[in-house]
């Protein structure tokens, strides 16, 4: 978890979110988030239960039906996604978001592309990020598509550092990912909110998410079950968010 800090107002919040992919169909049933800096927020549930809607709808992939996303003061409800770069908000998804025919080198440069007039900044900052991912500084000549679904993982959050974003919106991050690369990730991830990025995690690995995590959403039918900071929900968490998650007639928390 993030080393204790006062976290103060939420970079992101969201309130009363309802929203779906057909007219009166809706995933979200009123969903209401705060993401603030220094904290890994994690939102955890089963398959189906609207998490990774949560984070399109908040990156303007997908427009709320009903409810209100801001960033500070600035109301952002039905932004799109190539503005939200301009607000410090950056998405990454479940599935890879490299340009697979192009090297890891111009990849980067494509995540720095809003400073493309400024060369020496984009040079810094690219080999500040091969200073922090070895591995890619390795293979910057290759096509990202021939990188592991790890190094691909690395590459993309060395392409979201270079524009110094505030908040990071995180689907399902280690996915098909193997033990100890994942690992990095999660700590890769709790180090940003110790730089007061504020995370939103989506996740299906309970274990890893609630090892980094502050505080935690839980979902269940597109609706928030219970949430609270990570510390209250006691030293047996991973089991009992488990029987929330997966067991239809577990008590819901007081």
């Amino acid at each position: 978890m993030a080393a204790a800090h006062q976290s103060g107002a939420p970079s992101l919040s969201a309130r009363d979110l309802v929203a779906g992919y057909l007219p009166g169909i809706e995933i979200l049933h009123g969903v209401s988030v705060d993401v603030l800096p220094y904290e890994v927020r994690a939102v955890l549930g089963p398959n189906g239960t609207g998490k990774s809607t949560l984070l399109k709808v908040l990156y303007g992939f997908l427009k709320p039906g009903a409810g209100e996303i801001k960033s500070g003061s600035r109301v952002l409800t039905g932004a799109a996604p190539h503005e939200m770069g301009g607000y410090g908000i950056v998405y990454l998804p479940q599935r890879p978001s490299v340009f697979p025919f192009l090297s890891v080198e111009v990849n980067l440069r494509l995540g720095a592309w809003r400073l493309r007039s400024r060369h020496g900044l984009v040079r810094e900052k690219i080999e500040r990020a091969f200073a922090q991912f070895p591995a890619l500084y390795e293979k910057r000549h290759q096509s990202a598509g021939t990188l592991s679904g790890g190094q691909q993982r690395q590459l993309e959050f060395a392409r979201s550092l270079l524009l110094d974003p505030n908040v990071y919106l995180i689907d399902e991050p280690t996915a098909s990912i193997e033990p100890r690369i994942a690992t990095q990730i999660y700590e890769l991830i709790q180090g940003l909110a110790q730089q007061g990025k504020a995370i939103l995690l989506v996740d299906q690995n309970i274990k890893g998410a609630l090892g980094i995590a502050d505080y935690v959403y839980v979902m269940r039918t597109g609706s928030l079950y219970t949430e609270g900071k990570r510390a209250e929900f006691g030293e047996d968490v991973e089991l009992l968010v488990s029987q929330w998650l997966y067991t239809h007639h577990a008590p819901k928390p007081s």
